[in-house]
């Protein structure tokens, strides 16, 4: 892994810079440990025991100007970073639900049953932000790398990016994402039937003068069923949204596409014919 590091020529002009002094001073190959005078760049004990774990390199820094330029993955990367934020906070609030819960479910009542349904819903909330985190962190980091790598990073990193097993997982992120807000909202649903089911009181004595809400019909509170009711209803409008945006985002997306396939169609044969041989 190359213990102690070399020059290169960048590294002799950021020496000539800092120090003022001529360039023949410090030659290329030469160790940067003795030319710095620094002895914490040997490598510790610690390292050394973990350095076929963990690599002591990494990739070469060179300040091309590209690196500061705006592109097309930069657009795309703020509204993923965006996306890996809410799937963060709606990490550590799923796994606060689940480990709040109580797990004395009994399941010939109906409030075990729903407590238990609203346990295995937000575990598939929490699953899917799980994956949503890591897979936004992990390919923004490996994307901005392979892009400041050289002077062919942008290349490099389109290709990284267009991969099909890249491209797979940072959609079902987002997928998983989106999906995990109504399918939040439902498990709360059921956590809050359970609530107020267990805090209403019983029936009055005298039910001829009791309110709607505050019957049991079978044991069951009403106003338990009707808030549940409406989170549900809440829960079904989100994924409706989400299959009317995703619904016209296609169709636009499609017209986008028919409307330039003839122009770049037009440009590459021409392009081709340009590079054909005159005789």
């Amino acid at each position: 892994h190359g213990l102690q590091p070399r020059t290169s020529a960048a590294h002799v002009k950021a020496m000539q810079m800092s120090t003022g002094m001529p360039s023949d001073r410090f030659p290329p190959g030469a160790d940067y440990m003795s030319l710095r005078g620094c002895a914490n760049e040997e490598p510790d004990v610690v390292v050394w025991s973990l350095r076929n774990f963990v690599r002591t390199d990494s990739m070469d820094i060179s300040n091309d100007p590209r690196f500061f330029t705006p592109n097309v993955l930069d657009k795309r990367f703020a509204a993923f970073s965006a996306l890996s934020i809410c799937s963060t906070l709606f990490t550590g609030t799923a796994l606060k639900s689940c480990f709040e819960m109580e797990k004395d479910w009994d399941f010939m009542d109906i409030d075990g049953v729903m407590h238990f349904c609203g346990f295995v819903v937000l575990n598939v909330v929490l699953f899917q932000n799980v994956l949503a985190s890591f897979t936004s962190v992990a390919q923004i980091y490996l994307t901005y790398r392979l892009m400041t790598a050289g002077p062919t990073g942008f290349e490099i990193a389109s290709s990284f990016y267009l991969n099909p097993n890249i491209a797979f997982w940072r959609h079902a992120a987002i997928k998983a994402l989106l999906l995990s807000l109504p399918l939040f909202l439902l498990g709360s649903a059921f956590r809050i039937f359970v609530h107020i089911d267990r805090e209403m009181p019983g029936p009055p004595k005298d039910t001829s003068d009791a309110h709607f809400l505050s019957t049991r019909v079978h044991g069951v509170s009403m106003l338990a069923c009707l808030v549940f009711v409406i989170w549900t209803s809440v829960s079904l409008l989100l994924f409706h949204i989400h299959r009317r945006h995703l619904t016209i985002f296609k169709e636009r997306y499609s017209i986008a596409m028919d409307a330039e396939r003839p122009l770049l169609n037009h440009v590459r044969a021409m392009s081709e014919r340009g590079m054909r041989p005159e005789f």
